[in-house]
């Protein structure tokens, strides 16, 4: 079994918020053996997922996935947009033409270029909430991708951007809401970097970064910080952080110009999970400053205790943990999860998603439906869900 420790979620719709009667989970499959994405309906009563369509991507996935890799994500503007899957193992993005009307999915092409190469451990993909840009990690090439969203959904690309080191591998990747700036997670380094998004033309401006490694517990213990969320007002990102002894996450202010002030959030617990806290995700209320965030912990295979811890998240510095809900997958991995009003939606290792119940407590109730197998998935794979509630 190899699980790749890399940014999947390498899925991504181009639409601004629209109004949908209906909310759909968005799979990116990795599949070695030729990649698809998978649509499901997610019942907003029930929070049962429906089944509705695989779609070919027309490349190749790397098979593993990682717990905190963003795959896919879309742009939707009307009844109609973009939707983009990574490739990683045949280095293209995959771009479709969505209708929402009659969820027809069409295939514009894939994308790549030599300058920029994923294959394994892969990458992540991100895209500016106008619409207009996506950007992309590549590890075999360890740098960032920049291409420009096309009327037709097709992809131009832009430039490659080096990294500042040698050795550096670029992991996760993710734009802040107000589409000016880039946040990339160097894990390797436990150093996050920070660019500025020229609006007119998508070239990149590298800024101030910031290392989690001058705190004494990264220096201690190491920091790899993972998956990346971030405020709506754009001011604090909080981090997964992976290779450390007891589950923690990281956090960062973001200024125009730079990061500052590193924070290390230990996660105590009580229900016994055991791994790394890989996936942070704000809830409607810690995305506007004050309130729920959910934290996918991996687990580390047989034997171990995967789950979510549900804590108390203040912009102004405070993350305090109100409960821990263990997760009985069957492989004993976790990792992306995200919110849809009451639902917590988790991706199980190796080819499964799972739905649960938030209840008032912040633990959180599997549905009767239990874990949902998607066999044309491979790994901890990467899902996103449109509309985005928050």
């Amino acid at each position: 079994m190899r699980v790749s420790f890399r940014l999947l979620f390498v899925l991504a719709f181009a639409f601004p918020t629209c109004q949908a009667s209906t909310s759909y989970v968005v799979t990116n499959n990795d599949n070695v053996l030729g990649n698809s994405i998978t649509i499901y309906a997610l019942d907003s009563a029930t929070g049962m997922l429906v089944h509705r369509q695989d779609v070919a991507t027309g490349g190749f996935g790397e098979g593993g996935g990682y717990f905190a890799t963003v795959g896919a994500s879309a742009v939707i503007a009307g009844t109609g947009g973009c939707l983009f899957a990574y490739d990683t193992g045949s280095s293209d993005i995959a771009a479709f033409t969505v209708d929402l009307n009659t969820l027809n999915v069409e295939r514009v092409g894939n994308y790549n270029n030599p300058s920029v190469i994923a294959q394994f451990p892969g990458g992540s993909l991100a895209v500016t909430p106008n619409g207009a840009f996506l950007y992309a990690t590549y590890a075999r090439t360890e740098n960032i991708g920049a291409w420009s969203i096309n009327a037709d959904c097709s992809l131009t690309f832009i430039a490659a951007y080096p990294p500042t080191g040698d050795g550096i591998l670029y992991s996760s990747i993710k734009v802040t809401p107000s589409g000016q700036q880039l946040l990339v997670s160097v894990p390797n380094y436990g150093f996050i970097n920070l660019y500025s998004i020229d609006q007119s033309t998508g070239t990149l401006t590298a800024l101030q970064g910031a290392s989690f490694w001058e705190l004494s517990e990264c220096r201690r213990d190491n920091c790899f910080p993972a998956g990346i969320d971030i405020t709506r007002d754009g001011k604090v990102a909080i981090f997964g952080n992976y290779g450390q002894p007891t589950p923690s996450v990281l956090a960062l202010a973001i200024e125009p110009m730079r990061l500052k002030n590193p924070v290390y959030f230990v996660l105590p617990d009580s229900a016994g999970l055991s791994g790394n806290a890989t996936v942070p995700f704000l809830s409607n209320g810690g995305y506007n400053g004050a309130g729920p965030i959910y934290i996918s912990i991996s687990g580390t295979g047989k034997g171990s205790q995967p789950g979510v811890v549900t804590g108390k998240f203040q912009e102004t510095g405070t993350l305090t943990v109100t409960a821990a809900t263990p997760i009985n997958s069957a492989n004993q991995y976790d990792g992306l999860l995200a919110a849809a009003g009451r639902f917590l939606i988790v991706s199980e290792w190796f080819n499964a998603l799972q739905v649960f119940i938030i209840n008032s407590d912040g633990t959180i109730t599997p549905t009767s439906q239990g874990p949902v197998v998607n066999s044309k998935a491979n790994g901890a794979y990467s899902f996103f869900i449109y509309p985005d509630t928050r």
